[in-house]
């Protein structure tokens, strides 16, 4: 019996630019591999199809979320190292509860872009954790099947740390993006939302 092929390496060129923006590209490829191989020829992979060997490593880092109406972004998964960072398992909770000094408008723009287009987005932003560190952070954010081939999708996430800025008082809760520094929006092939949002996350109230 002949043993199934391997399947070929994805073509990486749309991811580019999230590749040239990306702190970790080395890390970001990689996770990108794993998922283009799980979506194969589907507009995106549903959670059944996702090759947990190839994403074993990145499993502590990833967030799967559902937007359910406008401003509600609830996290459905938190990988361990996610939890481990924001100082509490935030399954269940409204991600758009935890964002500071930033329109929530743009942020729920971005997301839907994600969701409804689809397309991917690679963003840069720091967060200010219970603890009190405060680090730049990098996210990858693409769709995910919810099970009836067409939109809205959900959408996994991938949460790197790229580094520490410096450690504060410690504070009740985590506040996620408390600064935006950059970001791009990925075509998967199904074009491109309006890109406005990525500058109103930038514009500081």
């Amino acid at each position: 019996m002949t043993a199934p092929s391997e399947p070929q390496t994805p073509d990486l060129l749309r991811f580019k630019e999230a590749l040239a923006l990306s702190h970790v590209p080395e890390r970001l490829q990689a996770f990108i591999e794993a998922y283009e191989f799980s979506r194969g020829d589907a507009v995106a992979p549903r959670r059944a199809d996702l090759d947990m060997r190839r994403l074993s490593a990145f499993l502590p880092d990833i967030s799967i979320m559902e937007r359910v109406a406008p401003g509600k972004l609830i996290y459905r998964l938190l990988g361990t190292g996610v939890v481990e960072r924001l100082g509490a398992d935030l399954t269940g909770h409204n991600f758009m509860d935890y964002i500071r000094n930033v329109d929530g408008e743009a942020i729920d723009a971005g997301m839907t872009g994600v969701i409804e287009q689809p397309c991917g987005t690679l963003l840069l932003y720091e967060n200010v954790y219970a603890s009190g560190k405060r680090s730049r952070v990098e996210t990858l954010a693409m769709p995910l099947d919810s099970g009836t081939g067409k939109p809205p999708y959900l959408f996994i996430g991938l949460h790197t740390v790229q580094d520490t800025l410096r450690y504060q008082e410690t504070q009740q809760e985590t506040i996620i993006g408390s600064d935006w520094t950059d970001g791009v929006i990925i075509d998967l092939g199904y074009g491109l939302p309006d890109t406005k949002f990525l500058d109103d996350l930038k514009r500081k109230p």
